[in-house]
């Protein structure tokens, strides 16, 4: 018994030895991130309103479709529809991505003014941002279509902030960490967004226990917190038409 037990720690440090961080493929992100995100990390975006969480988390997912990474985005303060456009303003054409099954969103916002709104391949959708039962479902069969089809894919969640206000803490808690845990073991690497300024700081310190790492924006700088090998400087950014550049 003894010996299994030596072997199998044996083997999980030589997995661990073989993990190799992904990058990103956004300009000065994966510079700051010491080469990328390694697989299965939970890290969230903490900033204030228009600084540039959404564009990051949009360019995430399309950067990684464009590098074979599948995507799933998750939609809870605005629909498909705007999202689409947004992406499409910024030269990011899906419908390659929607076609061969890489991309797909879970649209929680838009069927509370379109109850009659049907799904399709490439698009779920949810009642609303408090129908957490309903969201922690669709992501489920996410993980198990992402796992069966691709293996390894990225997540963005915009926002975490629409599913606090819309629940009491004690429920959102349980459903971040369920979620983060579930995404973490099923190999996703996944990206939140939260609103700095909106919430208590006992709920934010509560988000952050559960993530892997935080990138906190603050008036055109960024930093990290809490990725092993990240820089934990201030780093200037400019949001641009096809996403963010850092420096």
């Amino acid at each position: 018994m003894a010996g299994n037990s030596g072997q199998g720690v044996a083997e999980q440090t030589a997995q661990l030895a073989k993990k190799e961080k992904i990058p990103t493929q956004i300009s000065g992100l994966d510079s700051i991130l010491g080469g990328g995100l390694f697989q299965g990390t939970n890290l969230l975006l903490h900033g204030s309103p228009l600084c540039g969480k959404k564009p990051l988390l949009m360019q995430f997912i399309y950067e990684g479709l464009r590098s074979d990474i599948p995507g799933v985005f998750v939609l809870t303060d605005f629909g498909y529809k705007e999202w689409k456009t947004k992406m499409a303003s910024s030269g990011w054409d899906l419908a390659p991505f929607e076609k061969n099954g890489a991309l797909h969103v879970i649209d929680c916002y838009s069927s509370q003014f379109e109850p009659s709104l049907q799904d399709e391949p490439h698009i779920s959708h949810v009642p609303s941002p408090n129908a957490l039962s309903a969201i922690s479902l669709q992501l489920a069969k996410m993980q198990e279509k992402m796992g069966q089809n691709f293996g390894s894919y990225n997540l963005a969640f915009h926002s975490l902030s629409s599913l606090l206000e819309e629940s009491t803490p004690s429920t959102f808690h349980h459903f971040l960490q369920f979620t983060a845990g579930k995404l973490r073991k099923s190999g996703a690497t996944s990206i939140y967004s939260l609103e700095l300024g909106m919430h208590d700081e006992k709920d934010v310190t509560m988000v952050e226990h559960i993530m892997d790492g935080v990138i906190e924006f603050q008036e055109g700088k960024v930093r990290i917190k809490g990725l092993e090998g990240a820089s934990h400087n201030w780093h200037d950014y400019t949001i641009m038409p096809h996403g963010i550049e850092i420096r």
